[in-house]
């Protein structure tokens, strides 16, 4: 593990907090509590990350929610986290460097 964060991971309306975790191979979340308190998305699944605002904010939210770290999968799906802006920023470039170097490996290997 290389890194780890306080985050919340965004679903619908609701916010599920915990901790999310950058290891040499995927993005890994460990909620805090729940039936499914695990999310892994391997690096190579990821086709592209981004920081946006979270586009289902309701009026009056306690939170803005105004940057938030999203990934895209390789099939489509969008995973949202929101944690402190500073460290979004730090995170993103990570990321997107191991999510490209993964593809890579990938693509090379597929040839």
């Amino acid at each position: 593990m290389e890194r780890g964060v306080r985050a919340a991971l965004l679903q619908g309306k609701s916010a599920l907090d915990g901790t999310l975790f950058l290891t040499n191979i995927r993005l890994l979340f460990e909620a805090k509590k729940g039936d499914a308190r695990w999310m892994s998305v391997p690096f190579d699944e990821i086709r592209s990350a981004g920081l946006y605002p979270w586009p289902r904010a309701t009026m009056g939210a306690p939170r803005s929610r105004q940057q938030c770290l999203c990934i895209e999968t390789t099939i489509g799906e969008q995973v949202w986290w929101d944690f402190e802006a500073k460290a979004e920023r730090e995170w993103l470039p990570l990321v997107q460097q191991k999510a490209a170097a993964a593809r890579a490996v990938q693509e090379s290997e597929s040839t």
